[in-house]
């Protein structure tokens, strides 16, 4: 235990050390290199100045050598003025090397003066035109810098023209500049010596850095990240940290995305789920069950009865989290247009205890209507066939002990029996006609026919029974009615299910119409009748099997309950829909729409 402070301390010395020496190492060679550049480049600099101005120099002498009618006789002359005028050196060189005129010469040291042809600036400007040289000069013992120009840029045999001035403004600048530069140098140290000081201190700021961003990182905030630098321990915790930090913002994105896939497909579901915590509290529902129980989202975090106002819904989530396996149970939505939901319930549990629930609601409003309607089907089915065979039965058991003795018995018997099984018949041809319409497989020959044919079968079948009952039929049909497009012997049975209908529940003497009119491109036919009408209330049951309005007159009828079921089933098939208006003792009305050809 009392190694630690010891190793510590020694730690925190040796990082204290190397950062003194490296930021007094750094300062030093950084003040060398940038004193012995700035020093470089002042001298540099300034020559590039000197050199464009004797350039231009250079330039104005040669024009003036140019616009000499004899130059070279003048070349002297003209160095010497020009060389007073601009502070150079001016000197005028021919092809061979020979100067012409030297502002810094007299005449018979000009005559003296050696051949200049192999100076540096003069061999490049006769070569490309332009020269520039830095040397000692030999005629005048000093640094110079010369710029040498051929008199015409085409043509070297004119000569050259060279401009110079010593260097020594050049040297005195650089002069100038070492004191500052060994100033800066010096407290460059010193800076470096106070940074190496100051930097004992950095360490620990970087520790502190590091723990801010774990602390971060434990917060949910997986950017956080250091900026290790070096290869000191401190860096390499720095880059374990940042590691850490992107693989747990990796994990968490994958997460995050296997939620947002597991979000969509409870969203693609038909079936609504709901998941709560171990309190009951929401913590995930999806569209289904927003739409189901017609809630509104955010419902994250509420209660059951909070996200919707169904204690049913309250009861099946504390059912689920008290349930220790897989449990049912119907719920009955009476607020939500009658709907009747099976929920299917779970506990969620983590080492023997609750701490969650799923709950899955299926809509089985459809199934349970489908299921009355089968019951129903069945037990109608079951009463209507029980009645005639009931009847045929009797009689015939009637019959057998005896009374086919009696002739008269024997007819008035064998009439009745005939008559059921006539029944029997037609309620049994009417089922399977139903069924076969239901399911798509009854035969359509569906085409393009004048609507009187068809009406002249019903009325055929139907215009006797009427006039028996001292029935008035009338039939009104435009002689510019358009075709129909329907299957003429289904229209035609259609018509008859109606008109007898019709027939059967009008009184002796009352009246039956049939009339037909267009409407843009359908065709709509009425069958009218001065029977009692329907009671509004039964009116949105008078089409399905074996709904009867009045069923002692329809029994007594001889009618199958089915007529109506199959007229609007066959009527659909062929791409027209039946209505019906009615009103209790003032008649009633069916109108059929087909389209028309």
């Amino acid at each position: 235990m009392g190694s630690r402070p010891r190793t510590k301390a020694g730690t925190h010395l040796r990082i204290q050390n190397r950062l003194t020496f490296s930021f007094l190492l750094v300062a030093a060679v950084s003040g060398l290199i940038a004193g012995g550049f700035l020093h470089h480049a002042i001298g540099i600099h300034l020559a590039d100045q000197i050199a464009e101005r004797l350039n231009q120099d250079a330039r104005m002498a040669r024009d003036l050598y140019r616009s000499d009618p004899d130059p070279e006789i003048h070349a002297d002359a003209l160095a010497d003025r020009l060389g007073a005028d601009l502070a150079v050196r001016l000197t005028f060189v021919d092809a061979s090397g020979r100067v012409l005129g030297d502002s810094e010469l007299d005449g018979e040291a000009l005559e003296r003066v050696e051949n200049h042809r192999n100076r540096p600036e003069i061999l490049a400007a006769l070569q490309a035109g332009q020269g520039r040289a830095t040397r000692h000069s030999t005629t005048l013992s000093e640094d110079m810098l010369y710029v040498a120009l051929r008199i015409e840029d085409q043509n070297p045999s004119r000569g050259i023209v060279r401009a110079a001035v010593p260097l020594t403004a050049v040297r005195t600048a650089q002069q100038e500049i070492r004191l500052p530069l060994a100033a800066a140098a010096l407290l460059s140290v010193a800076a470096a010596l106070l940074l190496g000081w100051l930097a004992a201190r950095r360490p620990a700021r970087r520790l502190e850095e590091m723990s801010l961003a774990a602390s971060e990182i434990a917060a949910g905030n997986t950017a956080a990240r250091v900026a290790p630098e070096g290869q000191d321990e401190i860096a390499r915790l720095g880059r374990s940290l940042n590691r850490m930090a992107k693989q747990l913002a990796d994990r968490l994105a994958l997460l995050s995305r296997d939620r947002n896939q597991l979000v969509e497909l409870l969203d693609s579901m038909v079936e609504g789920v709901l998941l709560t915590d171990g309190s009951g509290r929401i913590l995930l529902a999806n569209r289904a069950f927003e739409r189901i129980f017609g809630a509104s989202p955010p419902l994250q975090g509420l209660r059951p009865l909070e996200a919707a106002r169904v204690p049913a819904l309250q009861d099946a989530v504390e059912a689920a989290l008290r349930t220790d396996g897989p449990a049912t149970r119907e719920i009955a939505l009476s607020g939500f247009g009658e709907k009747v939901l099976q929920a299917s319930l779970a506990a969620v549990r983590e080492d023997s205890r609750t701490v969650g629930a799923v709950l899955v609601f299926h809509d089985v409003t459809e199934l349970k209507k489908l299921e009355k309607v089968r019951r129903e089907f069945v037990a109608n089915v079951s009463h209507e066939l029980r009645t005639p065979l009931t009847a045929i039965r009797g009689y015939a058991e009637t019959l057998r002990d005896g009374a086919i003795e009696d002739p008269a018995q024997v007819s008035e018997f064998a009439e009745v029996i005939h008559r059921h099984a006539h029944r029997l018949q037609a309620l049994i041809e009417d089922l399977l006609d139903l069924s076969s319409i239901e399911q798509g497989k009854a035969r359509m020959e569906v085409a393009r026919f004048p609507l009187r044919e068809a009406v002249l079968q019903a009325e055929a079948v139907v215009r006797p029974v009427a006039q028996s009952k001292g029935q008035e039929f009338s039939v009104l049909l435009p002689q510019d009615l358009p075709h129909v497009r329907a299957d003429r012997d289904r229209l035609a049975q259609v018509l008859i299910n109606l008109l007898e209908n019709a027939v059967k529940f009008t009184p002796e003497g009352g009246s039956i119409f049939l009339s037909a009119r267009t409407d843009d491109d359908r065709v709509v036919i009425r069958v009218r009748d001065t029977g009692p009408g329907i009671p509004s209330e039964e009116l949105p049951r008078i089409f399905e099997r074996f709904y009867r309005v009045d069923r002692s007159r329809d029994r007594k009828e001889g009618g199958t309950g089915l007529g109506l079921a199959i007229a609007k089933h066959l009527t659909q098939a062929m791409g027209g829909h039946i209505e019906v208006e009615t009103s209790s003792g003032s008649g009633t009305t069916f109108r059929l729409t087909l389209p028309s050809g």
